[in-house]
């Protein structure tokens, strides 16, 4: 600025020169500033290499895996415990204490490593990290994987196969804890077979050896049932009531059932005898009086999936349908208030919210019929395999034939057979079903026989093709021999009860008819969870299916609205017109639609051996009623017969039941509901299902082969 001329300048040159002294003021600042900053940055440089260094002599001295930060960093420029040190997109060092240890974490492109700080004690022992083979380290022995990581196997050194650690997404914690599952154990019990299954997974839950009668009778239920109640529902062919004095302990342990003719009714019948001949032989079974024998787990032996076995040797004789299959009891209206109950709540043994049914042994005479027909074991399930009455199906009679011989179907469910080999009434042989989520095996003498599955579909009352219907809930053991009126099966064939063969040559007393079980066994696996062991509980959804379970045109026989008498002297008619005129004023046009209903179903097709009588319609239209509207127009006295305990008059006459109507939930569920009056749906079947293939019919696998499938 000196070098300018102050003329040029003129009165402005003063301040000029005060703002050039200014300027180069504030640049000698900066520029000492900018020295200033330089050395602090060198001096903070120099730290940093001192601190590296003495990170990578405390790394080398504490181990190859984490680094621990220094005590002098700037604990705002490092990274807290537990957060990853790149979270701020830069990765920062640990705080002061802390060390770096890999950890699986995710990535926008998915599950990656990441590095997180952590406490020096979290920091886990030697370990093999992430991406490195288990077996890469100094002492060439196996490092397990670091925490968060896993092994697996993949391609190394050419064509060897290496473990190396991955990031897994498992998250460890405490295992599911349940309550000790109930078991009932028999102490006579051989010890190999409470291991028989152990290698398997399976435990035994239940067994009765039948050598203790309180053992036995501390499971079993000795079951006293009238004719036409729930649990003997009248059925056309049952001529016998179950009563506890038909069934006993063999000396030699194991239980006896036995079938006879009621003992007032023998004296009656061996009135006929002459000696040699009575005239009674052949006489209409229903003249006569019968005590039948059924034993039931219902109270203190349910249970929930698992594998049964037992040892049987049927009964003799013609007119026995022995069985051994599983139950269920899940409501029924109370004889003293009418009120509609729930399973937990039953003091007795009910049968009107059925099925379903698992058979594994069930037959008909079979001294009789045993080299023709197998014993039927099968899988019954509400609303399924029907047709609509027809004199032959599509599939081959009134139900669908929706098995592949040597399977057959029923209305209500589908069965396989089991050939047998010589005479079942001559020697015991060993019944087994294995029951899961997903199906049913089923096995004689240790041969694996078929199985049932979710993956077979079948025809629904609707039409539809749908799977079958695997029961989810408790279940309960039955034995029992019921009493048929003809021998051979339910179609009314050959020689009944009352045939010269069941009575002695000699005395011309009853024979007898002995069904023993030698034991029964209920092995269950030791990884079911809260559903294990006896008496498990019945979850919210399953109880709504369970109540929903019926088949249409079969009635849930309630003790109050259903005719014992046909009708008494009034007669049947006169109910079903009285029940369904009382349905119309209701608004109710059910009775219009029995026929087609109950032509759905066998046991109340119009062409079926079974017929469609008026006490039918009566008993359907007063079952409609009683569900739907809370009445009932059957009136009964509440004097029972000594002989038939049936009530001594019933009359058609209306009241009102409202404990008797279900809960809407109920009635509106898709379970629950009859099918539309419409056409026939058709079914293709279930082709196949037997692995054993049907080259065997039904003779099942040898054991060996079996247990390799």
């Amino acid at each position: 600025m000196d070098s300018f001329s102050a003329p040029l300048l003129g009165p402005a040159s003063d301040d000029a020169k005060r703002s050039a002294r200014r300027w180069r003021a504030a640049t000698l600042a900066t520029m000492l500033l900018a020295l200033a900053l330089a050395a602090a940055v060198a001096v903070l440089a120099n730290e940093r290499a001192a601190l590296l260094q003495r990170g990578e002599a405390g790394r080398e001295k504490d181990g190859p895996t984490y680094q621990f930060s220094g005590s002098s960093l700037d604990e705002q420029s490092c990274t807290v415990a537990g957060v990853d040190a790149s979270a701020t997109g830069q990765k920062l060092q640990c705080c002061s204490g802390l060390a770096e240890v890999e950890k699986p974490c995710f990535q926008p492109e998915g599950l990656s490593v990441c590095i997180f700080c952590l406490p020096a004690e979290q920091v886990p022992a030697a370990c093999t990290p992430a991406g490195k083979d288990v077996f890469a380290n100094d002492a060439g022995v196996h490092m397990p994987c670091c925490p968060g990581f896993a092994e697996v196997l993949g391609p190394c050194r050419g064509t060897d196969m290496c473990n190396f650690c991955q990031p897994s997404s498992v998250v460890p914690g405490a295992r599911a804890e349940h309550p000790p599952a109930k078991v009932s154990i028999d102490p006579a019990t051989p010890q190999d077979a409470v291991d028989k299954y152990k290698a398997d997974g399976l435990s035994l839950i239940l067994s009765d050896e039948f050598k203790d009668i309180a053992r036995t009778k501390s499971v079993f239920v000795f079951e006293d049932i009238p004719y036409g109640v729930p649990g003997n529902t009248g059925d056309v062919n049952i001529a016998s009531i179950y009563s506890s004095d038909t069934i006993s302990l063999l000396p030699e342990g194991g239980l006896r059932l036995s079938a006879y003719l009621a003992p007032e009714d023998e004296t009656r019948f061996l009135r006929g005898w002459n000696g040699t001949w009575n005239k009674n032989y052949g006489s209409d079974v229903s003249l006569w009086s019968w005590h039948a024998p059924k034993v039931t787990s219902r109270v203190n032996g349910r249970f929930q999936y698992g594998f049964v076995e037992t040892r049987i040797k049927a009964p003799k004789g013609y007119g026995p349908w022995p069985a051994a299959w599983l139950n269920g009891c899940y409501g029924f209206v109370v004889e003293s208030s009418g009120e509609l109950m729930l399973q937990e709540d039953y003091p007795f043994l009910c049968g009107q919210y059925w099925p379903p049914e698992l058979d594994f042994f069930e037959h008909f005479s079979p001294e009789h019929t045993w080299y023709w027909r197998p014993n039927s074991m099968s899988l019954h399930s509400p609303n399924q395999y029907v047709g609509l009455g027809k004199k032959k199906t599509e599939q081959g009679g009134y139900c669908p034939t929706t098995l592949s011989p040597p399977g057959e179907a029923w209305c209500f469910g589908v069965s396989g057979s089991g050939a047998f080999t010589d005479d079942p009434t001559e020697r015991f042989i060993d019944y087994g079903m294995r029951w899961d989520p997903d199906g049913v095996d089923y096995y004689m003498d240790g041969r694996f026989m078929h199985r049932f599955t979710k993956d077979q579909l079948v025809m629904y009352l609707s039409g539809q093709n749908r799977p079958v219907l695997i029961p989810e809930m408790p279940l309960f053991l039955t034995f029992n021999i019921a009493l048929v009126r003809k021998g051979m099966d339910l179609s009314h064939m050959a020689e009944g009860l009352t045939d010269v063969s069941n009575f002695d040559a000699a005395s011309g007393k009853w024979k007898g008819m002995h069904m023993d079980v030698a034991w029964v066994r209920v092995y269950q696996s030791d990884t079911q969870g809260e559903s294990r062991g006896l008496n498990p509980p019945i979850t919210y959804e399953t109880r709504r299916k369970l109540l929903a379970n019926r088949v249409t045109c079969n009635l849930l026989p309630e003790l109050r609205c259903m005719l014992k008498l046909d009708g008494g002297k009034e007669g049947a008619a006169k109910a079903a017109h009285v029940a369904c005129q009382k349905l119309r004023e209701l608004g109710d046009e059910y009775c219009d639609t029995i026929p087609h209903l109950c032509s759905i179903n066998n046991a109340g097709n119009p062409e079926s051996p079974y017929g469609l009588s008026n006490a039918s319609i009566a008993n359907m239209a007063n079952q409609r009623l009683s569900l739907y509207h809370g009445a009932c127009c059957i009136e009964q006295a509440a004097e029972l017969n000594k002989t038939s305990l049936a009530p001594m008059w019933e009359r058609a006459t209306c009241r009102e039941t409202p404990l008797t109507k279900a809960p809407e939930w109920l009635l509106e569920s898709e379970f629950f509901q009859d099918p539309p009056v419409g056409k026939e749906g058709s079914s293709g079947g279930l082709a196949g299902t037997n692995p054993a293939g049907w080259k065997t019919y039904g003779k099942g696998l040898p054991p060996t082969v079996a247990k390799k499938k």
